[in-house]
């Protein structure tokens, strides 16, 4: 009742003119919303491992207890540190372990603890690195310009200008590859949605690009890519000053992640 609720309340901005029509749809789950990048594990992935992932990911994006969440991620690190993993080839373990490490990352991040977040993030870049020994690929890229993205706001001015220009670098290297990949789209929104206009900052820009990335994907996104989505557009809209929509994309955000930290805390702010 609460989503239709909101769609509700979109729609009818949307045909009252102060909303955009796409304002009125923030995207949708795709049918199998535990689908990394819209691919599934392979199907011979040791079940633990399957479901540990999603249930890391959904603990992050619910900002449980860190505690917890570094449990989970050593318990997974520790399962995936094994050279052999059957029904696993090598270069997807070395993507789940990235994958994991940037997650406690981002957990760690969230709350407070940055000199921990970084070990975290460094470690998911270094996996990253061992995936493009293997093959450059869309999820190879991927893994290695999220940590990325988040080092450079965590270690510093000097780190930044030699590293920034690499993130967008490497997603536009994805999107050659696979034009409109969601992933790569978040990335560079999100770096013009949440800097600053000194760092490369531009909220109009990333909701231009969201709007197209939610019009060309109508089957629907993975539940965090869509959590992202959502957030990112909600957090260009406050950059704005347009309060009212912001917040109700912070909503929609909320329904996918009830407890998100971050949504909570910036809804609040623009609901003042």
């Amino acid at each position: 009742m609460k989503s239709l609720r909101n769609t509700c309340i979109l729609l009818l901005l949307a045909l009252s003119g102060t909303a955009s029509c796409l304002f009125a749809s923030p995207g949708i789950l795709r049918h199998n919303p535990n689908a990394p990048a819209g691919q599934p594990l392979p199907s011979g992935t040791d079940p633990f491992i399957s479901t540990a992932v999603y249930a890391l990911r959904d603990s992050v994006y619910m900002s449980e207890d860190i505690g917890l969440v570094e449990k989970k991620a050593d318990s997974l690190v520790a399962k995936l540190s094994l050279q052999a993993q059957p029904g696993l080839r090598n270069l997807d373990r070395l993507l789940l372990l990235a994958r994991v490490e940037f997650l406690a990352g981002r957990a760690l991040n969230e709350a407070g603890m940055k000199d921990k977040a970084i070990e975290r993030f460094e470690a998911a870049y270094g996996y990253a690195k061992a995936c493009m020994a293997e093959v450059e690929s869309p999820p190879s890229l991927m893994v290695l310009v999220k940590p990325l993205s988040e080092l450079c706001l965590l270690k510093g001015m000097g780190f930044l200008v030699s590293n920034g220009p690499l993130i967008s670098k490497y997603a536009e290297k994805i999107l050659s590859i696979e034009p409109g990949h969601p992933g790569a789209v978040i990335v560079l929104a999100s770096s013009k949605a949440y800097p600053p206009g000194i760092f490369g900052g531009n909220p109009s820009q990333a909701i231009t690009m969201l709007e197209a990335l939610i019009a060309s994907h109508p089957e629907g996104f993975e539940k965090d890519e869509l959590f992202d989505i959502r957030t990112c557009m909600a957090t260009a809209l406050s950059k704005q000053g347009d309060k009212a929509n912001a917040a109700l994309w912070f909503r929609a955000a909320l329904e996918l992640y009830s407890a998100n930290r971050y949504a909570r805390e910036e809804l609040a702010k623009v609901e003042k």
